[in-house]
């Protein structure tokens, strides 16, 4: 899973039969301070998350098949989880 923040909306007229009803959003991985890395993913809206949410997401095909309960998912990139907060310890400190 990794920490990611919803930068935009994906609108699309035609999509594959396994997206049909599926919410898009386009999200950037973020490093647990908030950082920006890599590249914006486009991702299956499980959470009904929006613009600005910090959110939980997985990259992986075989968690994408059994969340989506499909055998050939056509994403691999689901929203699972809206962040509230993060908090870790500092030199014995949380």
């Amino acid at each position: 899973m990794y920490i990611a923040k919803v930068i935009g909306d994906v609108v699309s007229s035609v999509k594959y039969e396994t997206l049909n009803a599926r919410k898009l959003l386009l999200v950037q991985p973020l490093e647990p301070d908030g950082t920006e890395y890599g590249e914006p993913l486009i991702a299956i809206d499980m959470m009904e998350s929006g613009i600005g949410d910090v959110v939980l997401i997985v990259d992986q095909g075989t968690a994408t098949r059994t969340v989506m309960d499909v055998k050939y998912p056509t994403i691999r990139t689901l929203i699972l989880g809206i962040v509230d907060r993060i908090d870790f310890e500092r030199d014995g400190e949380r």
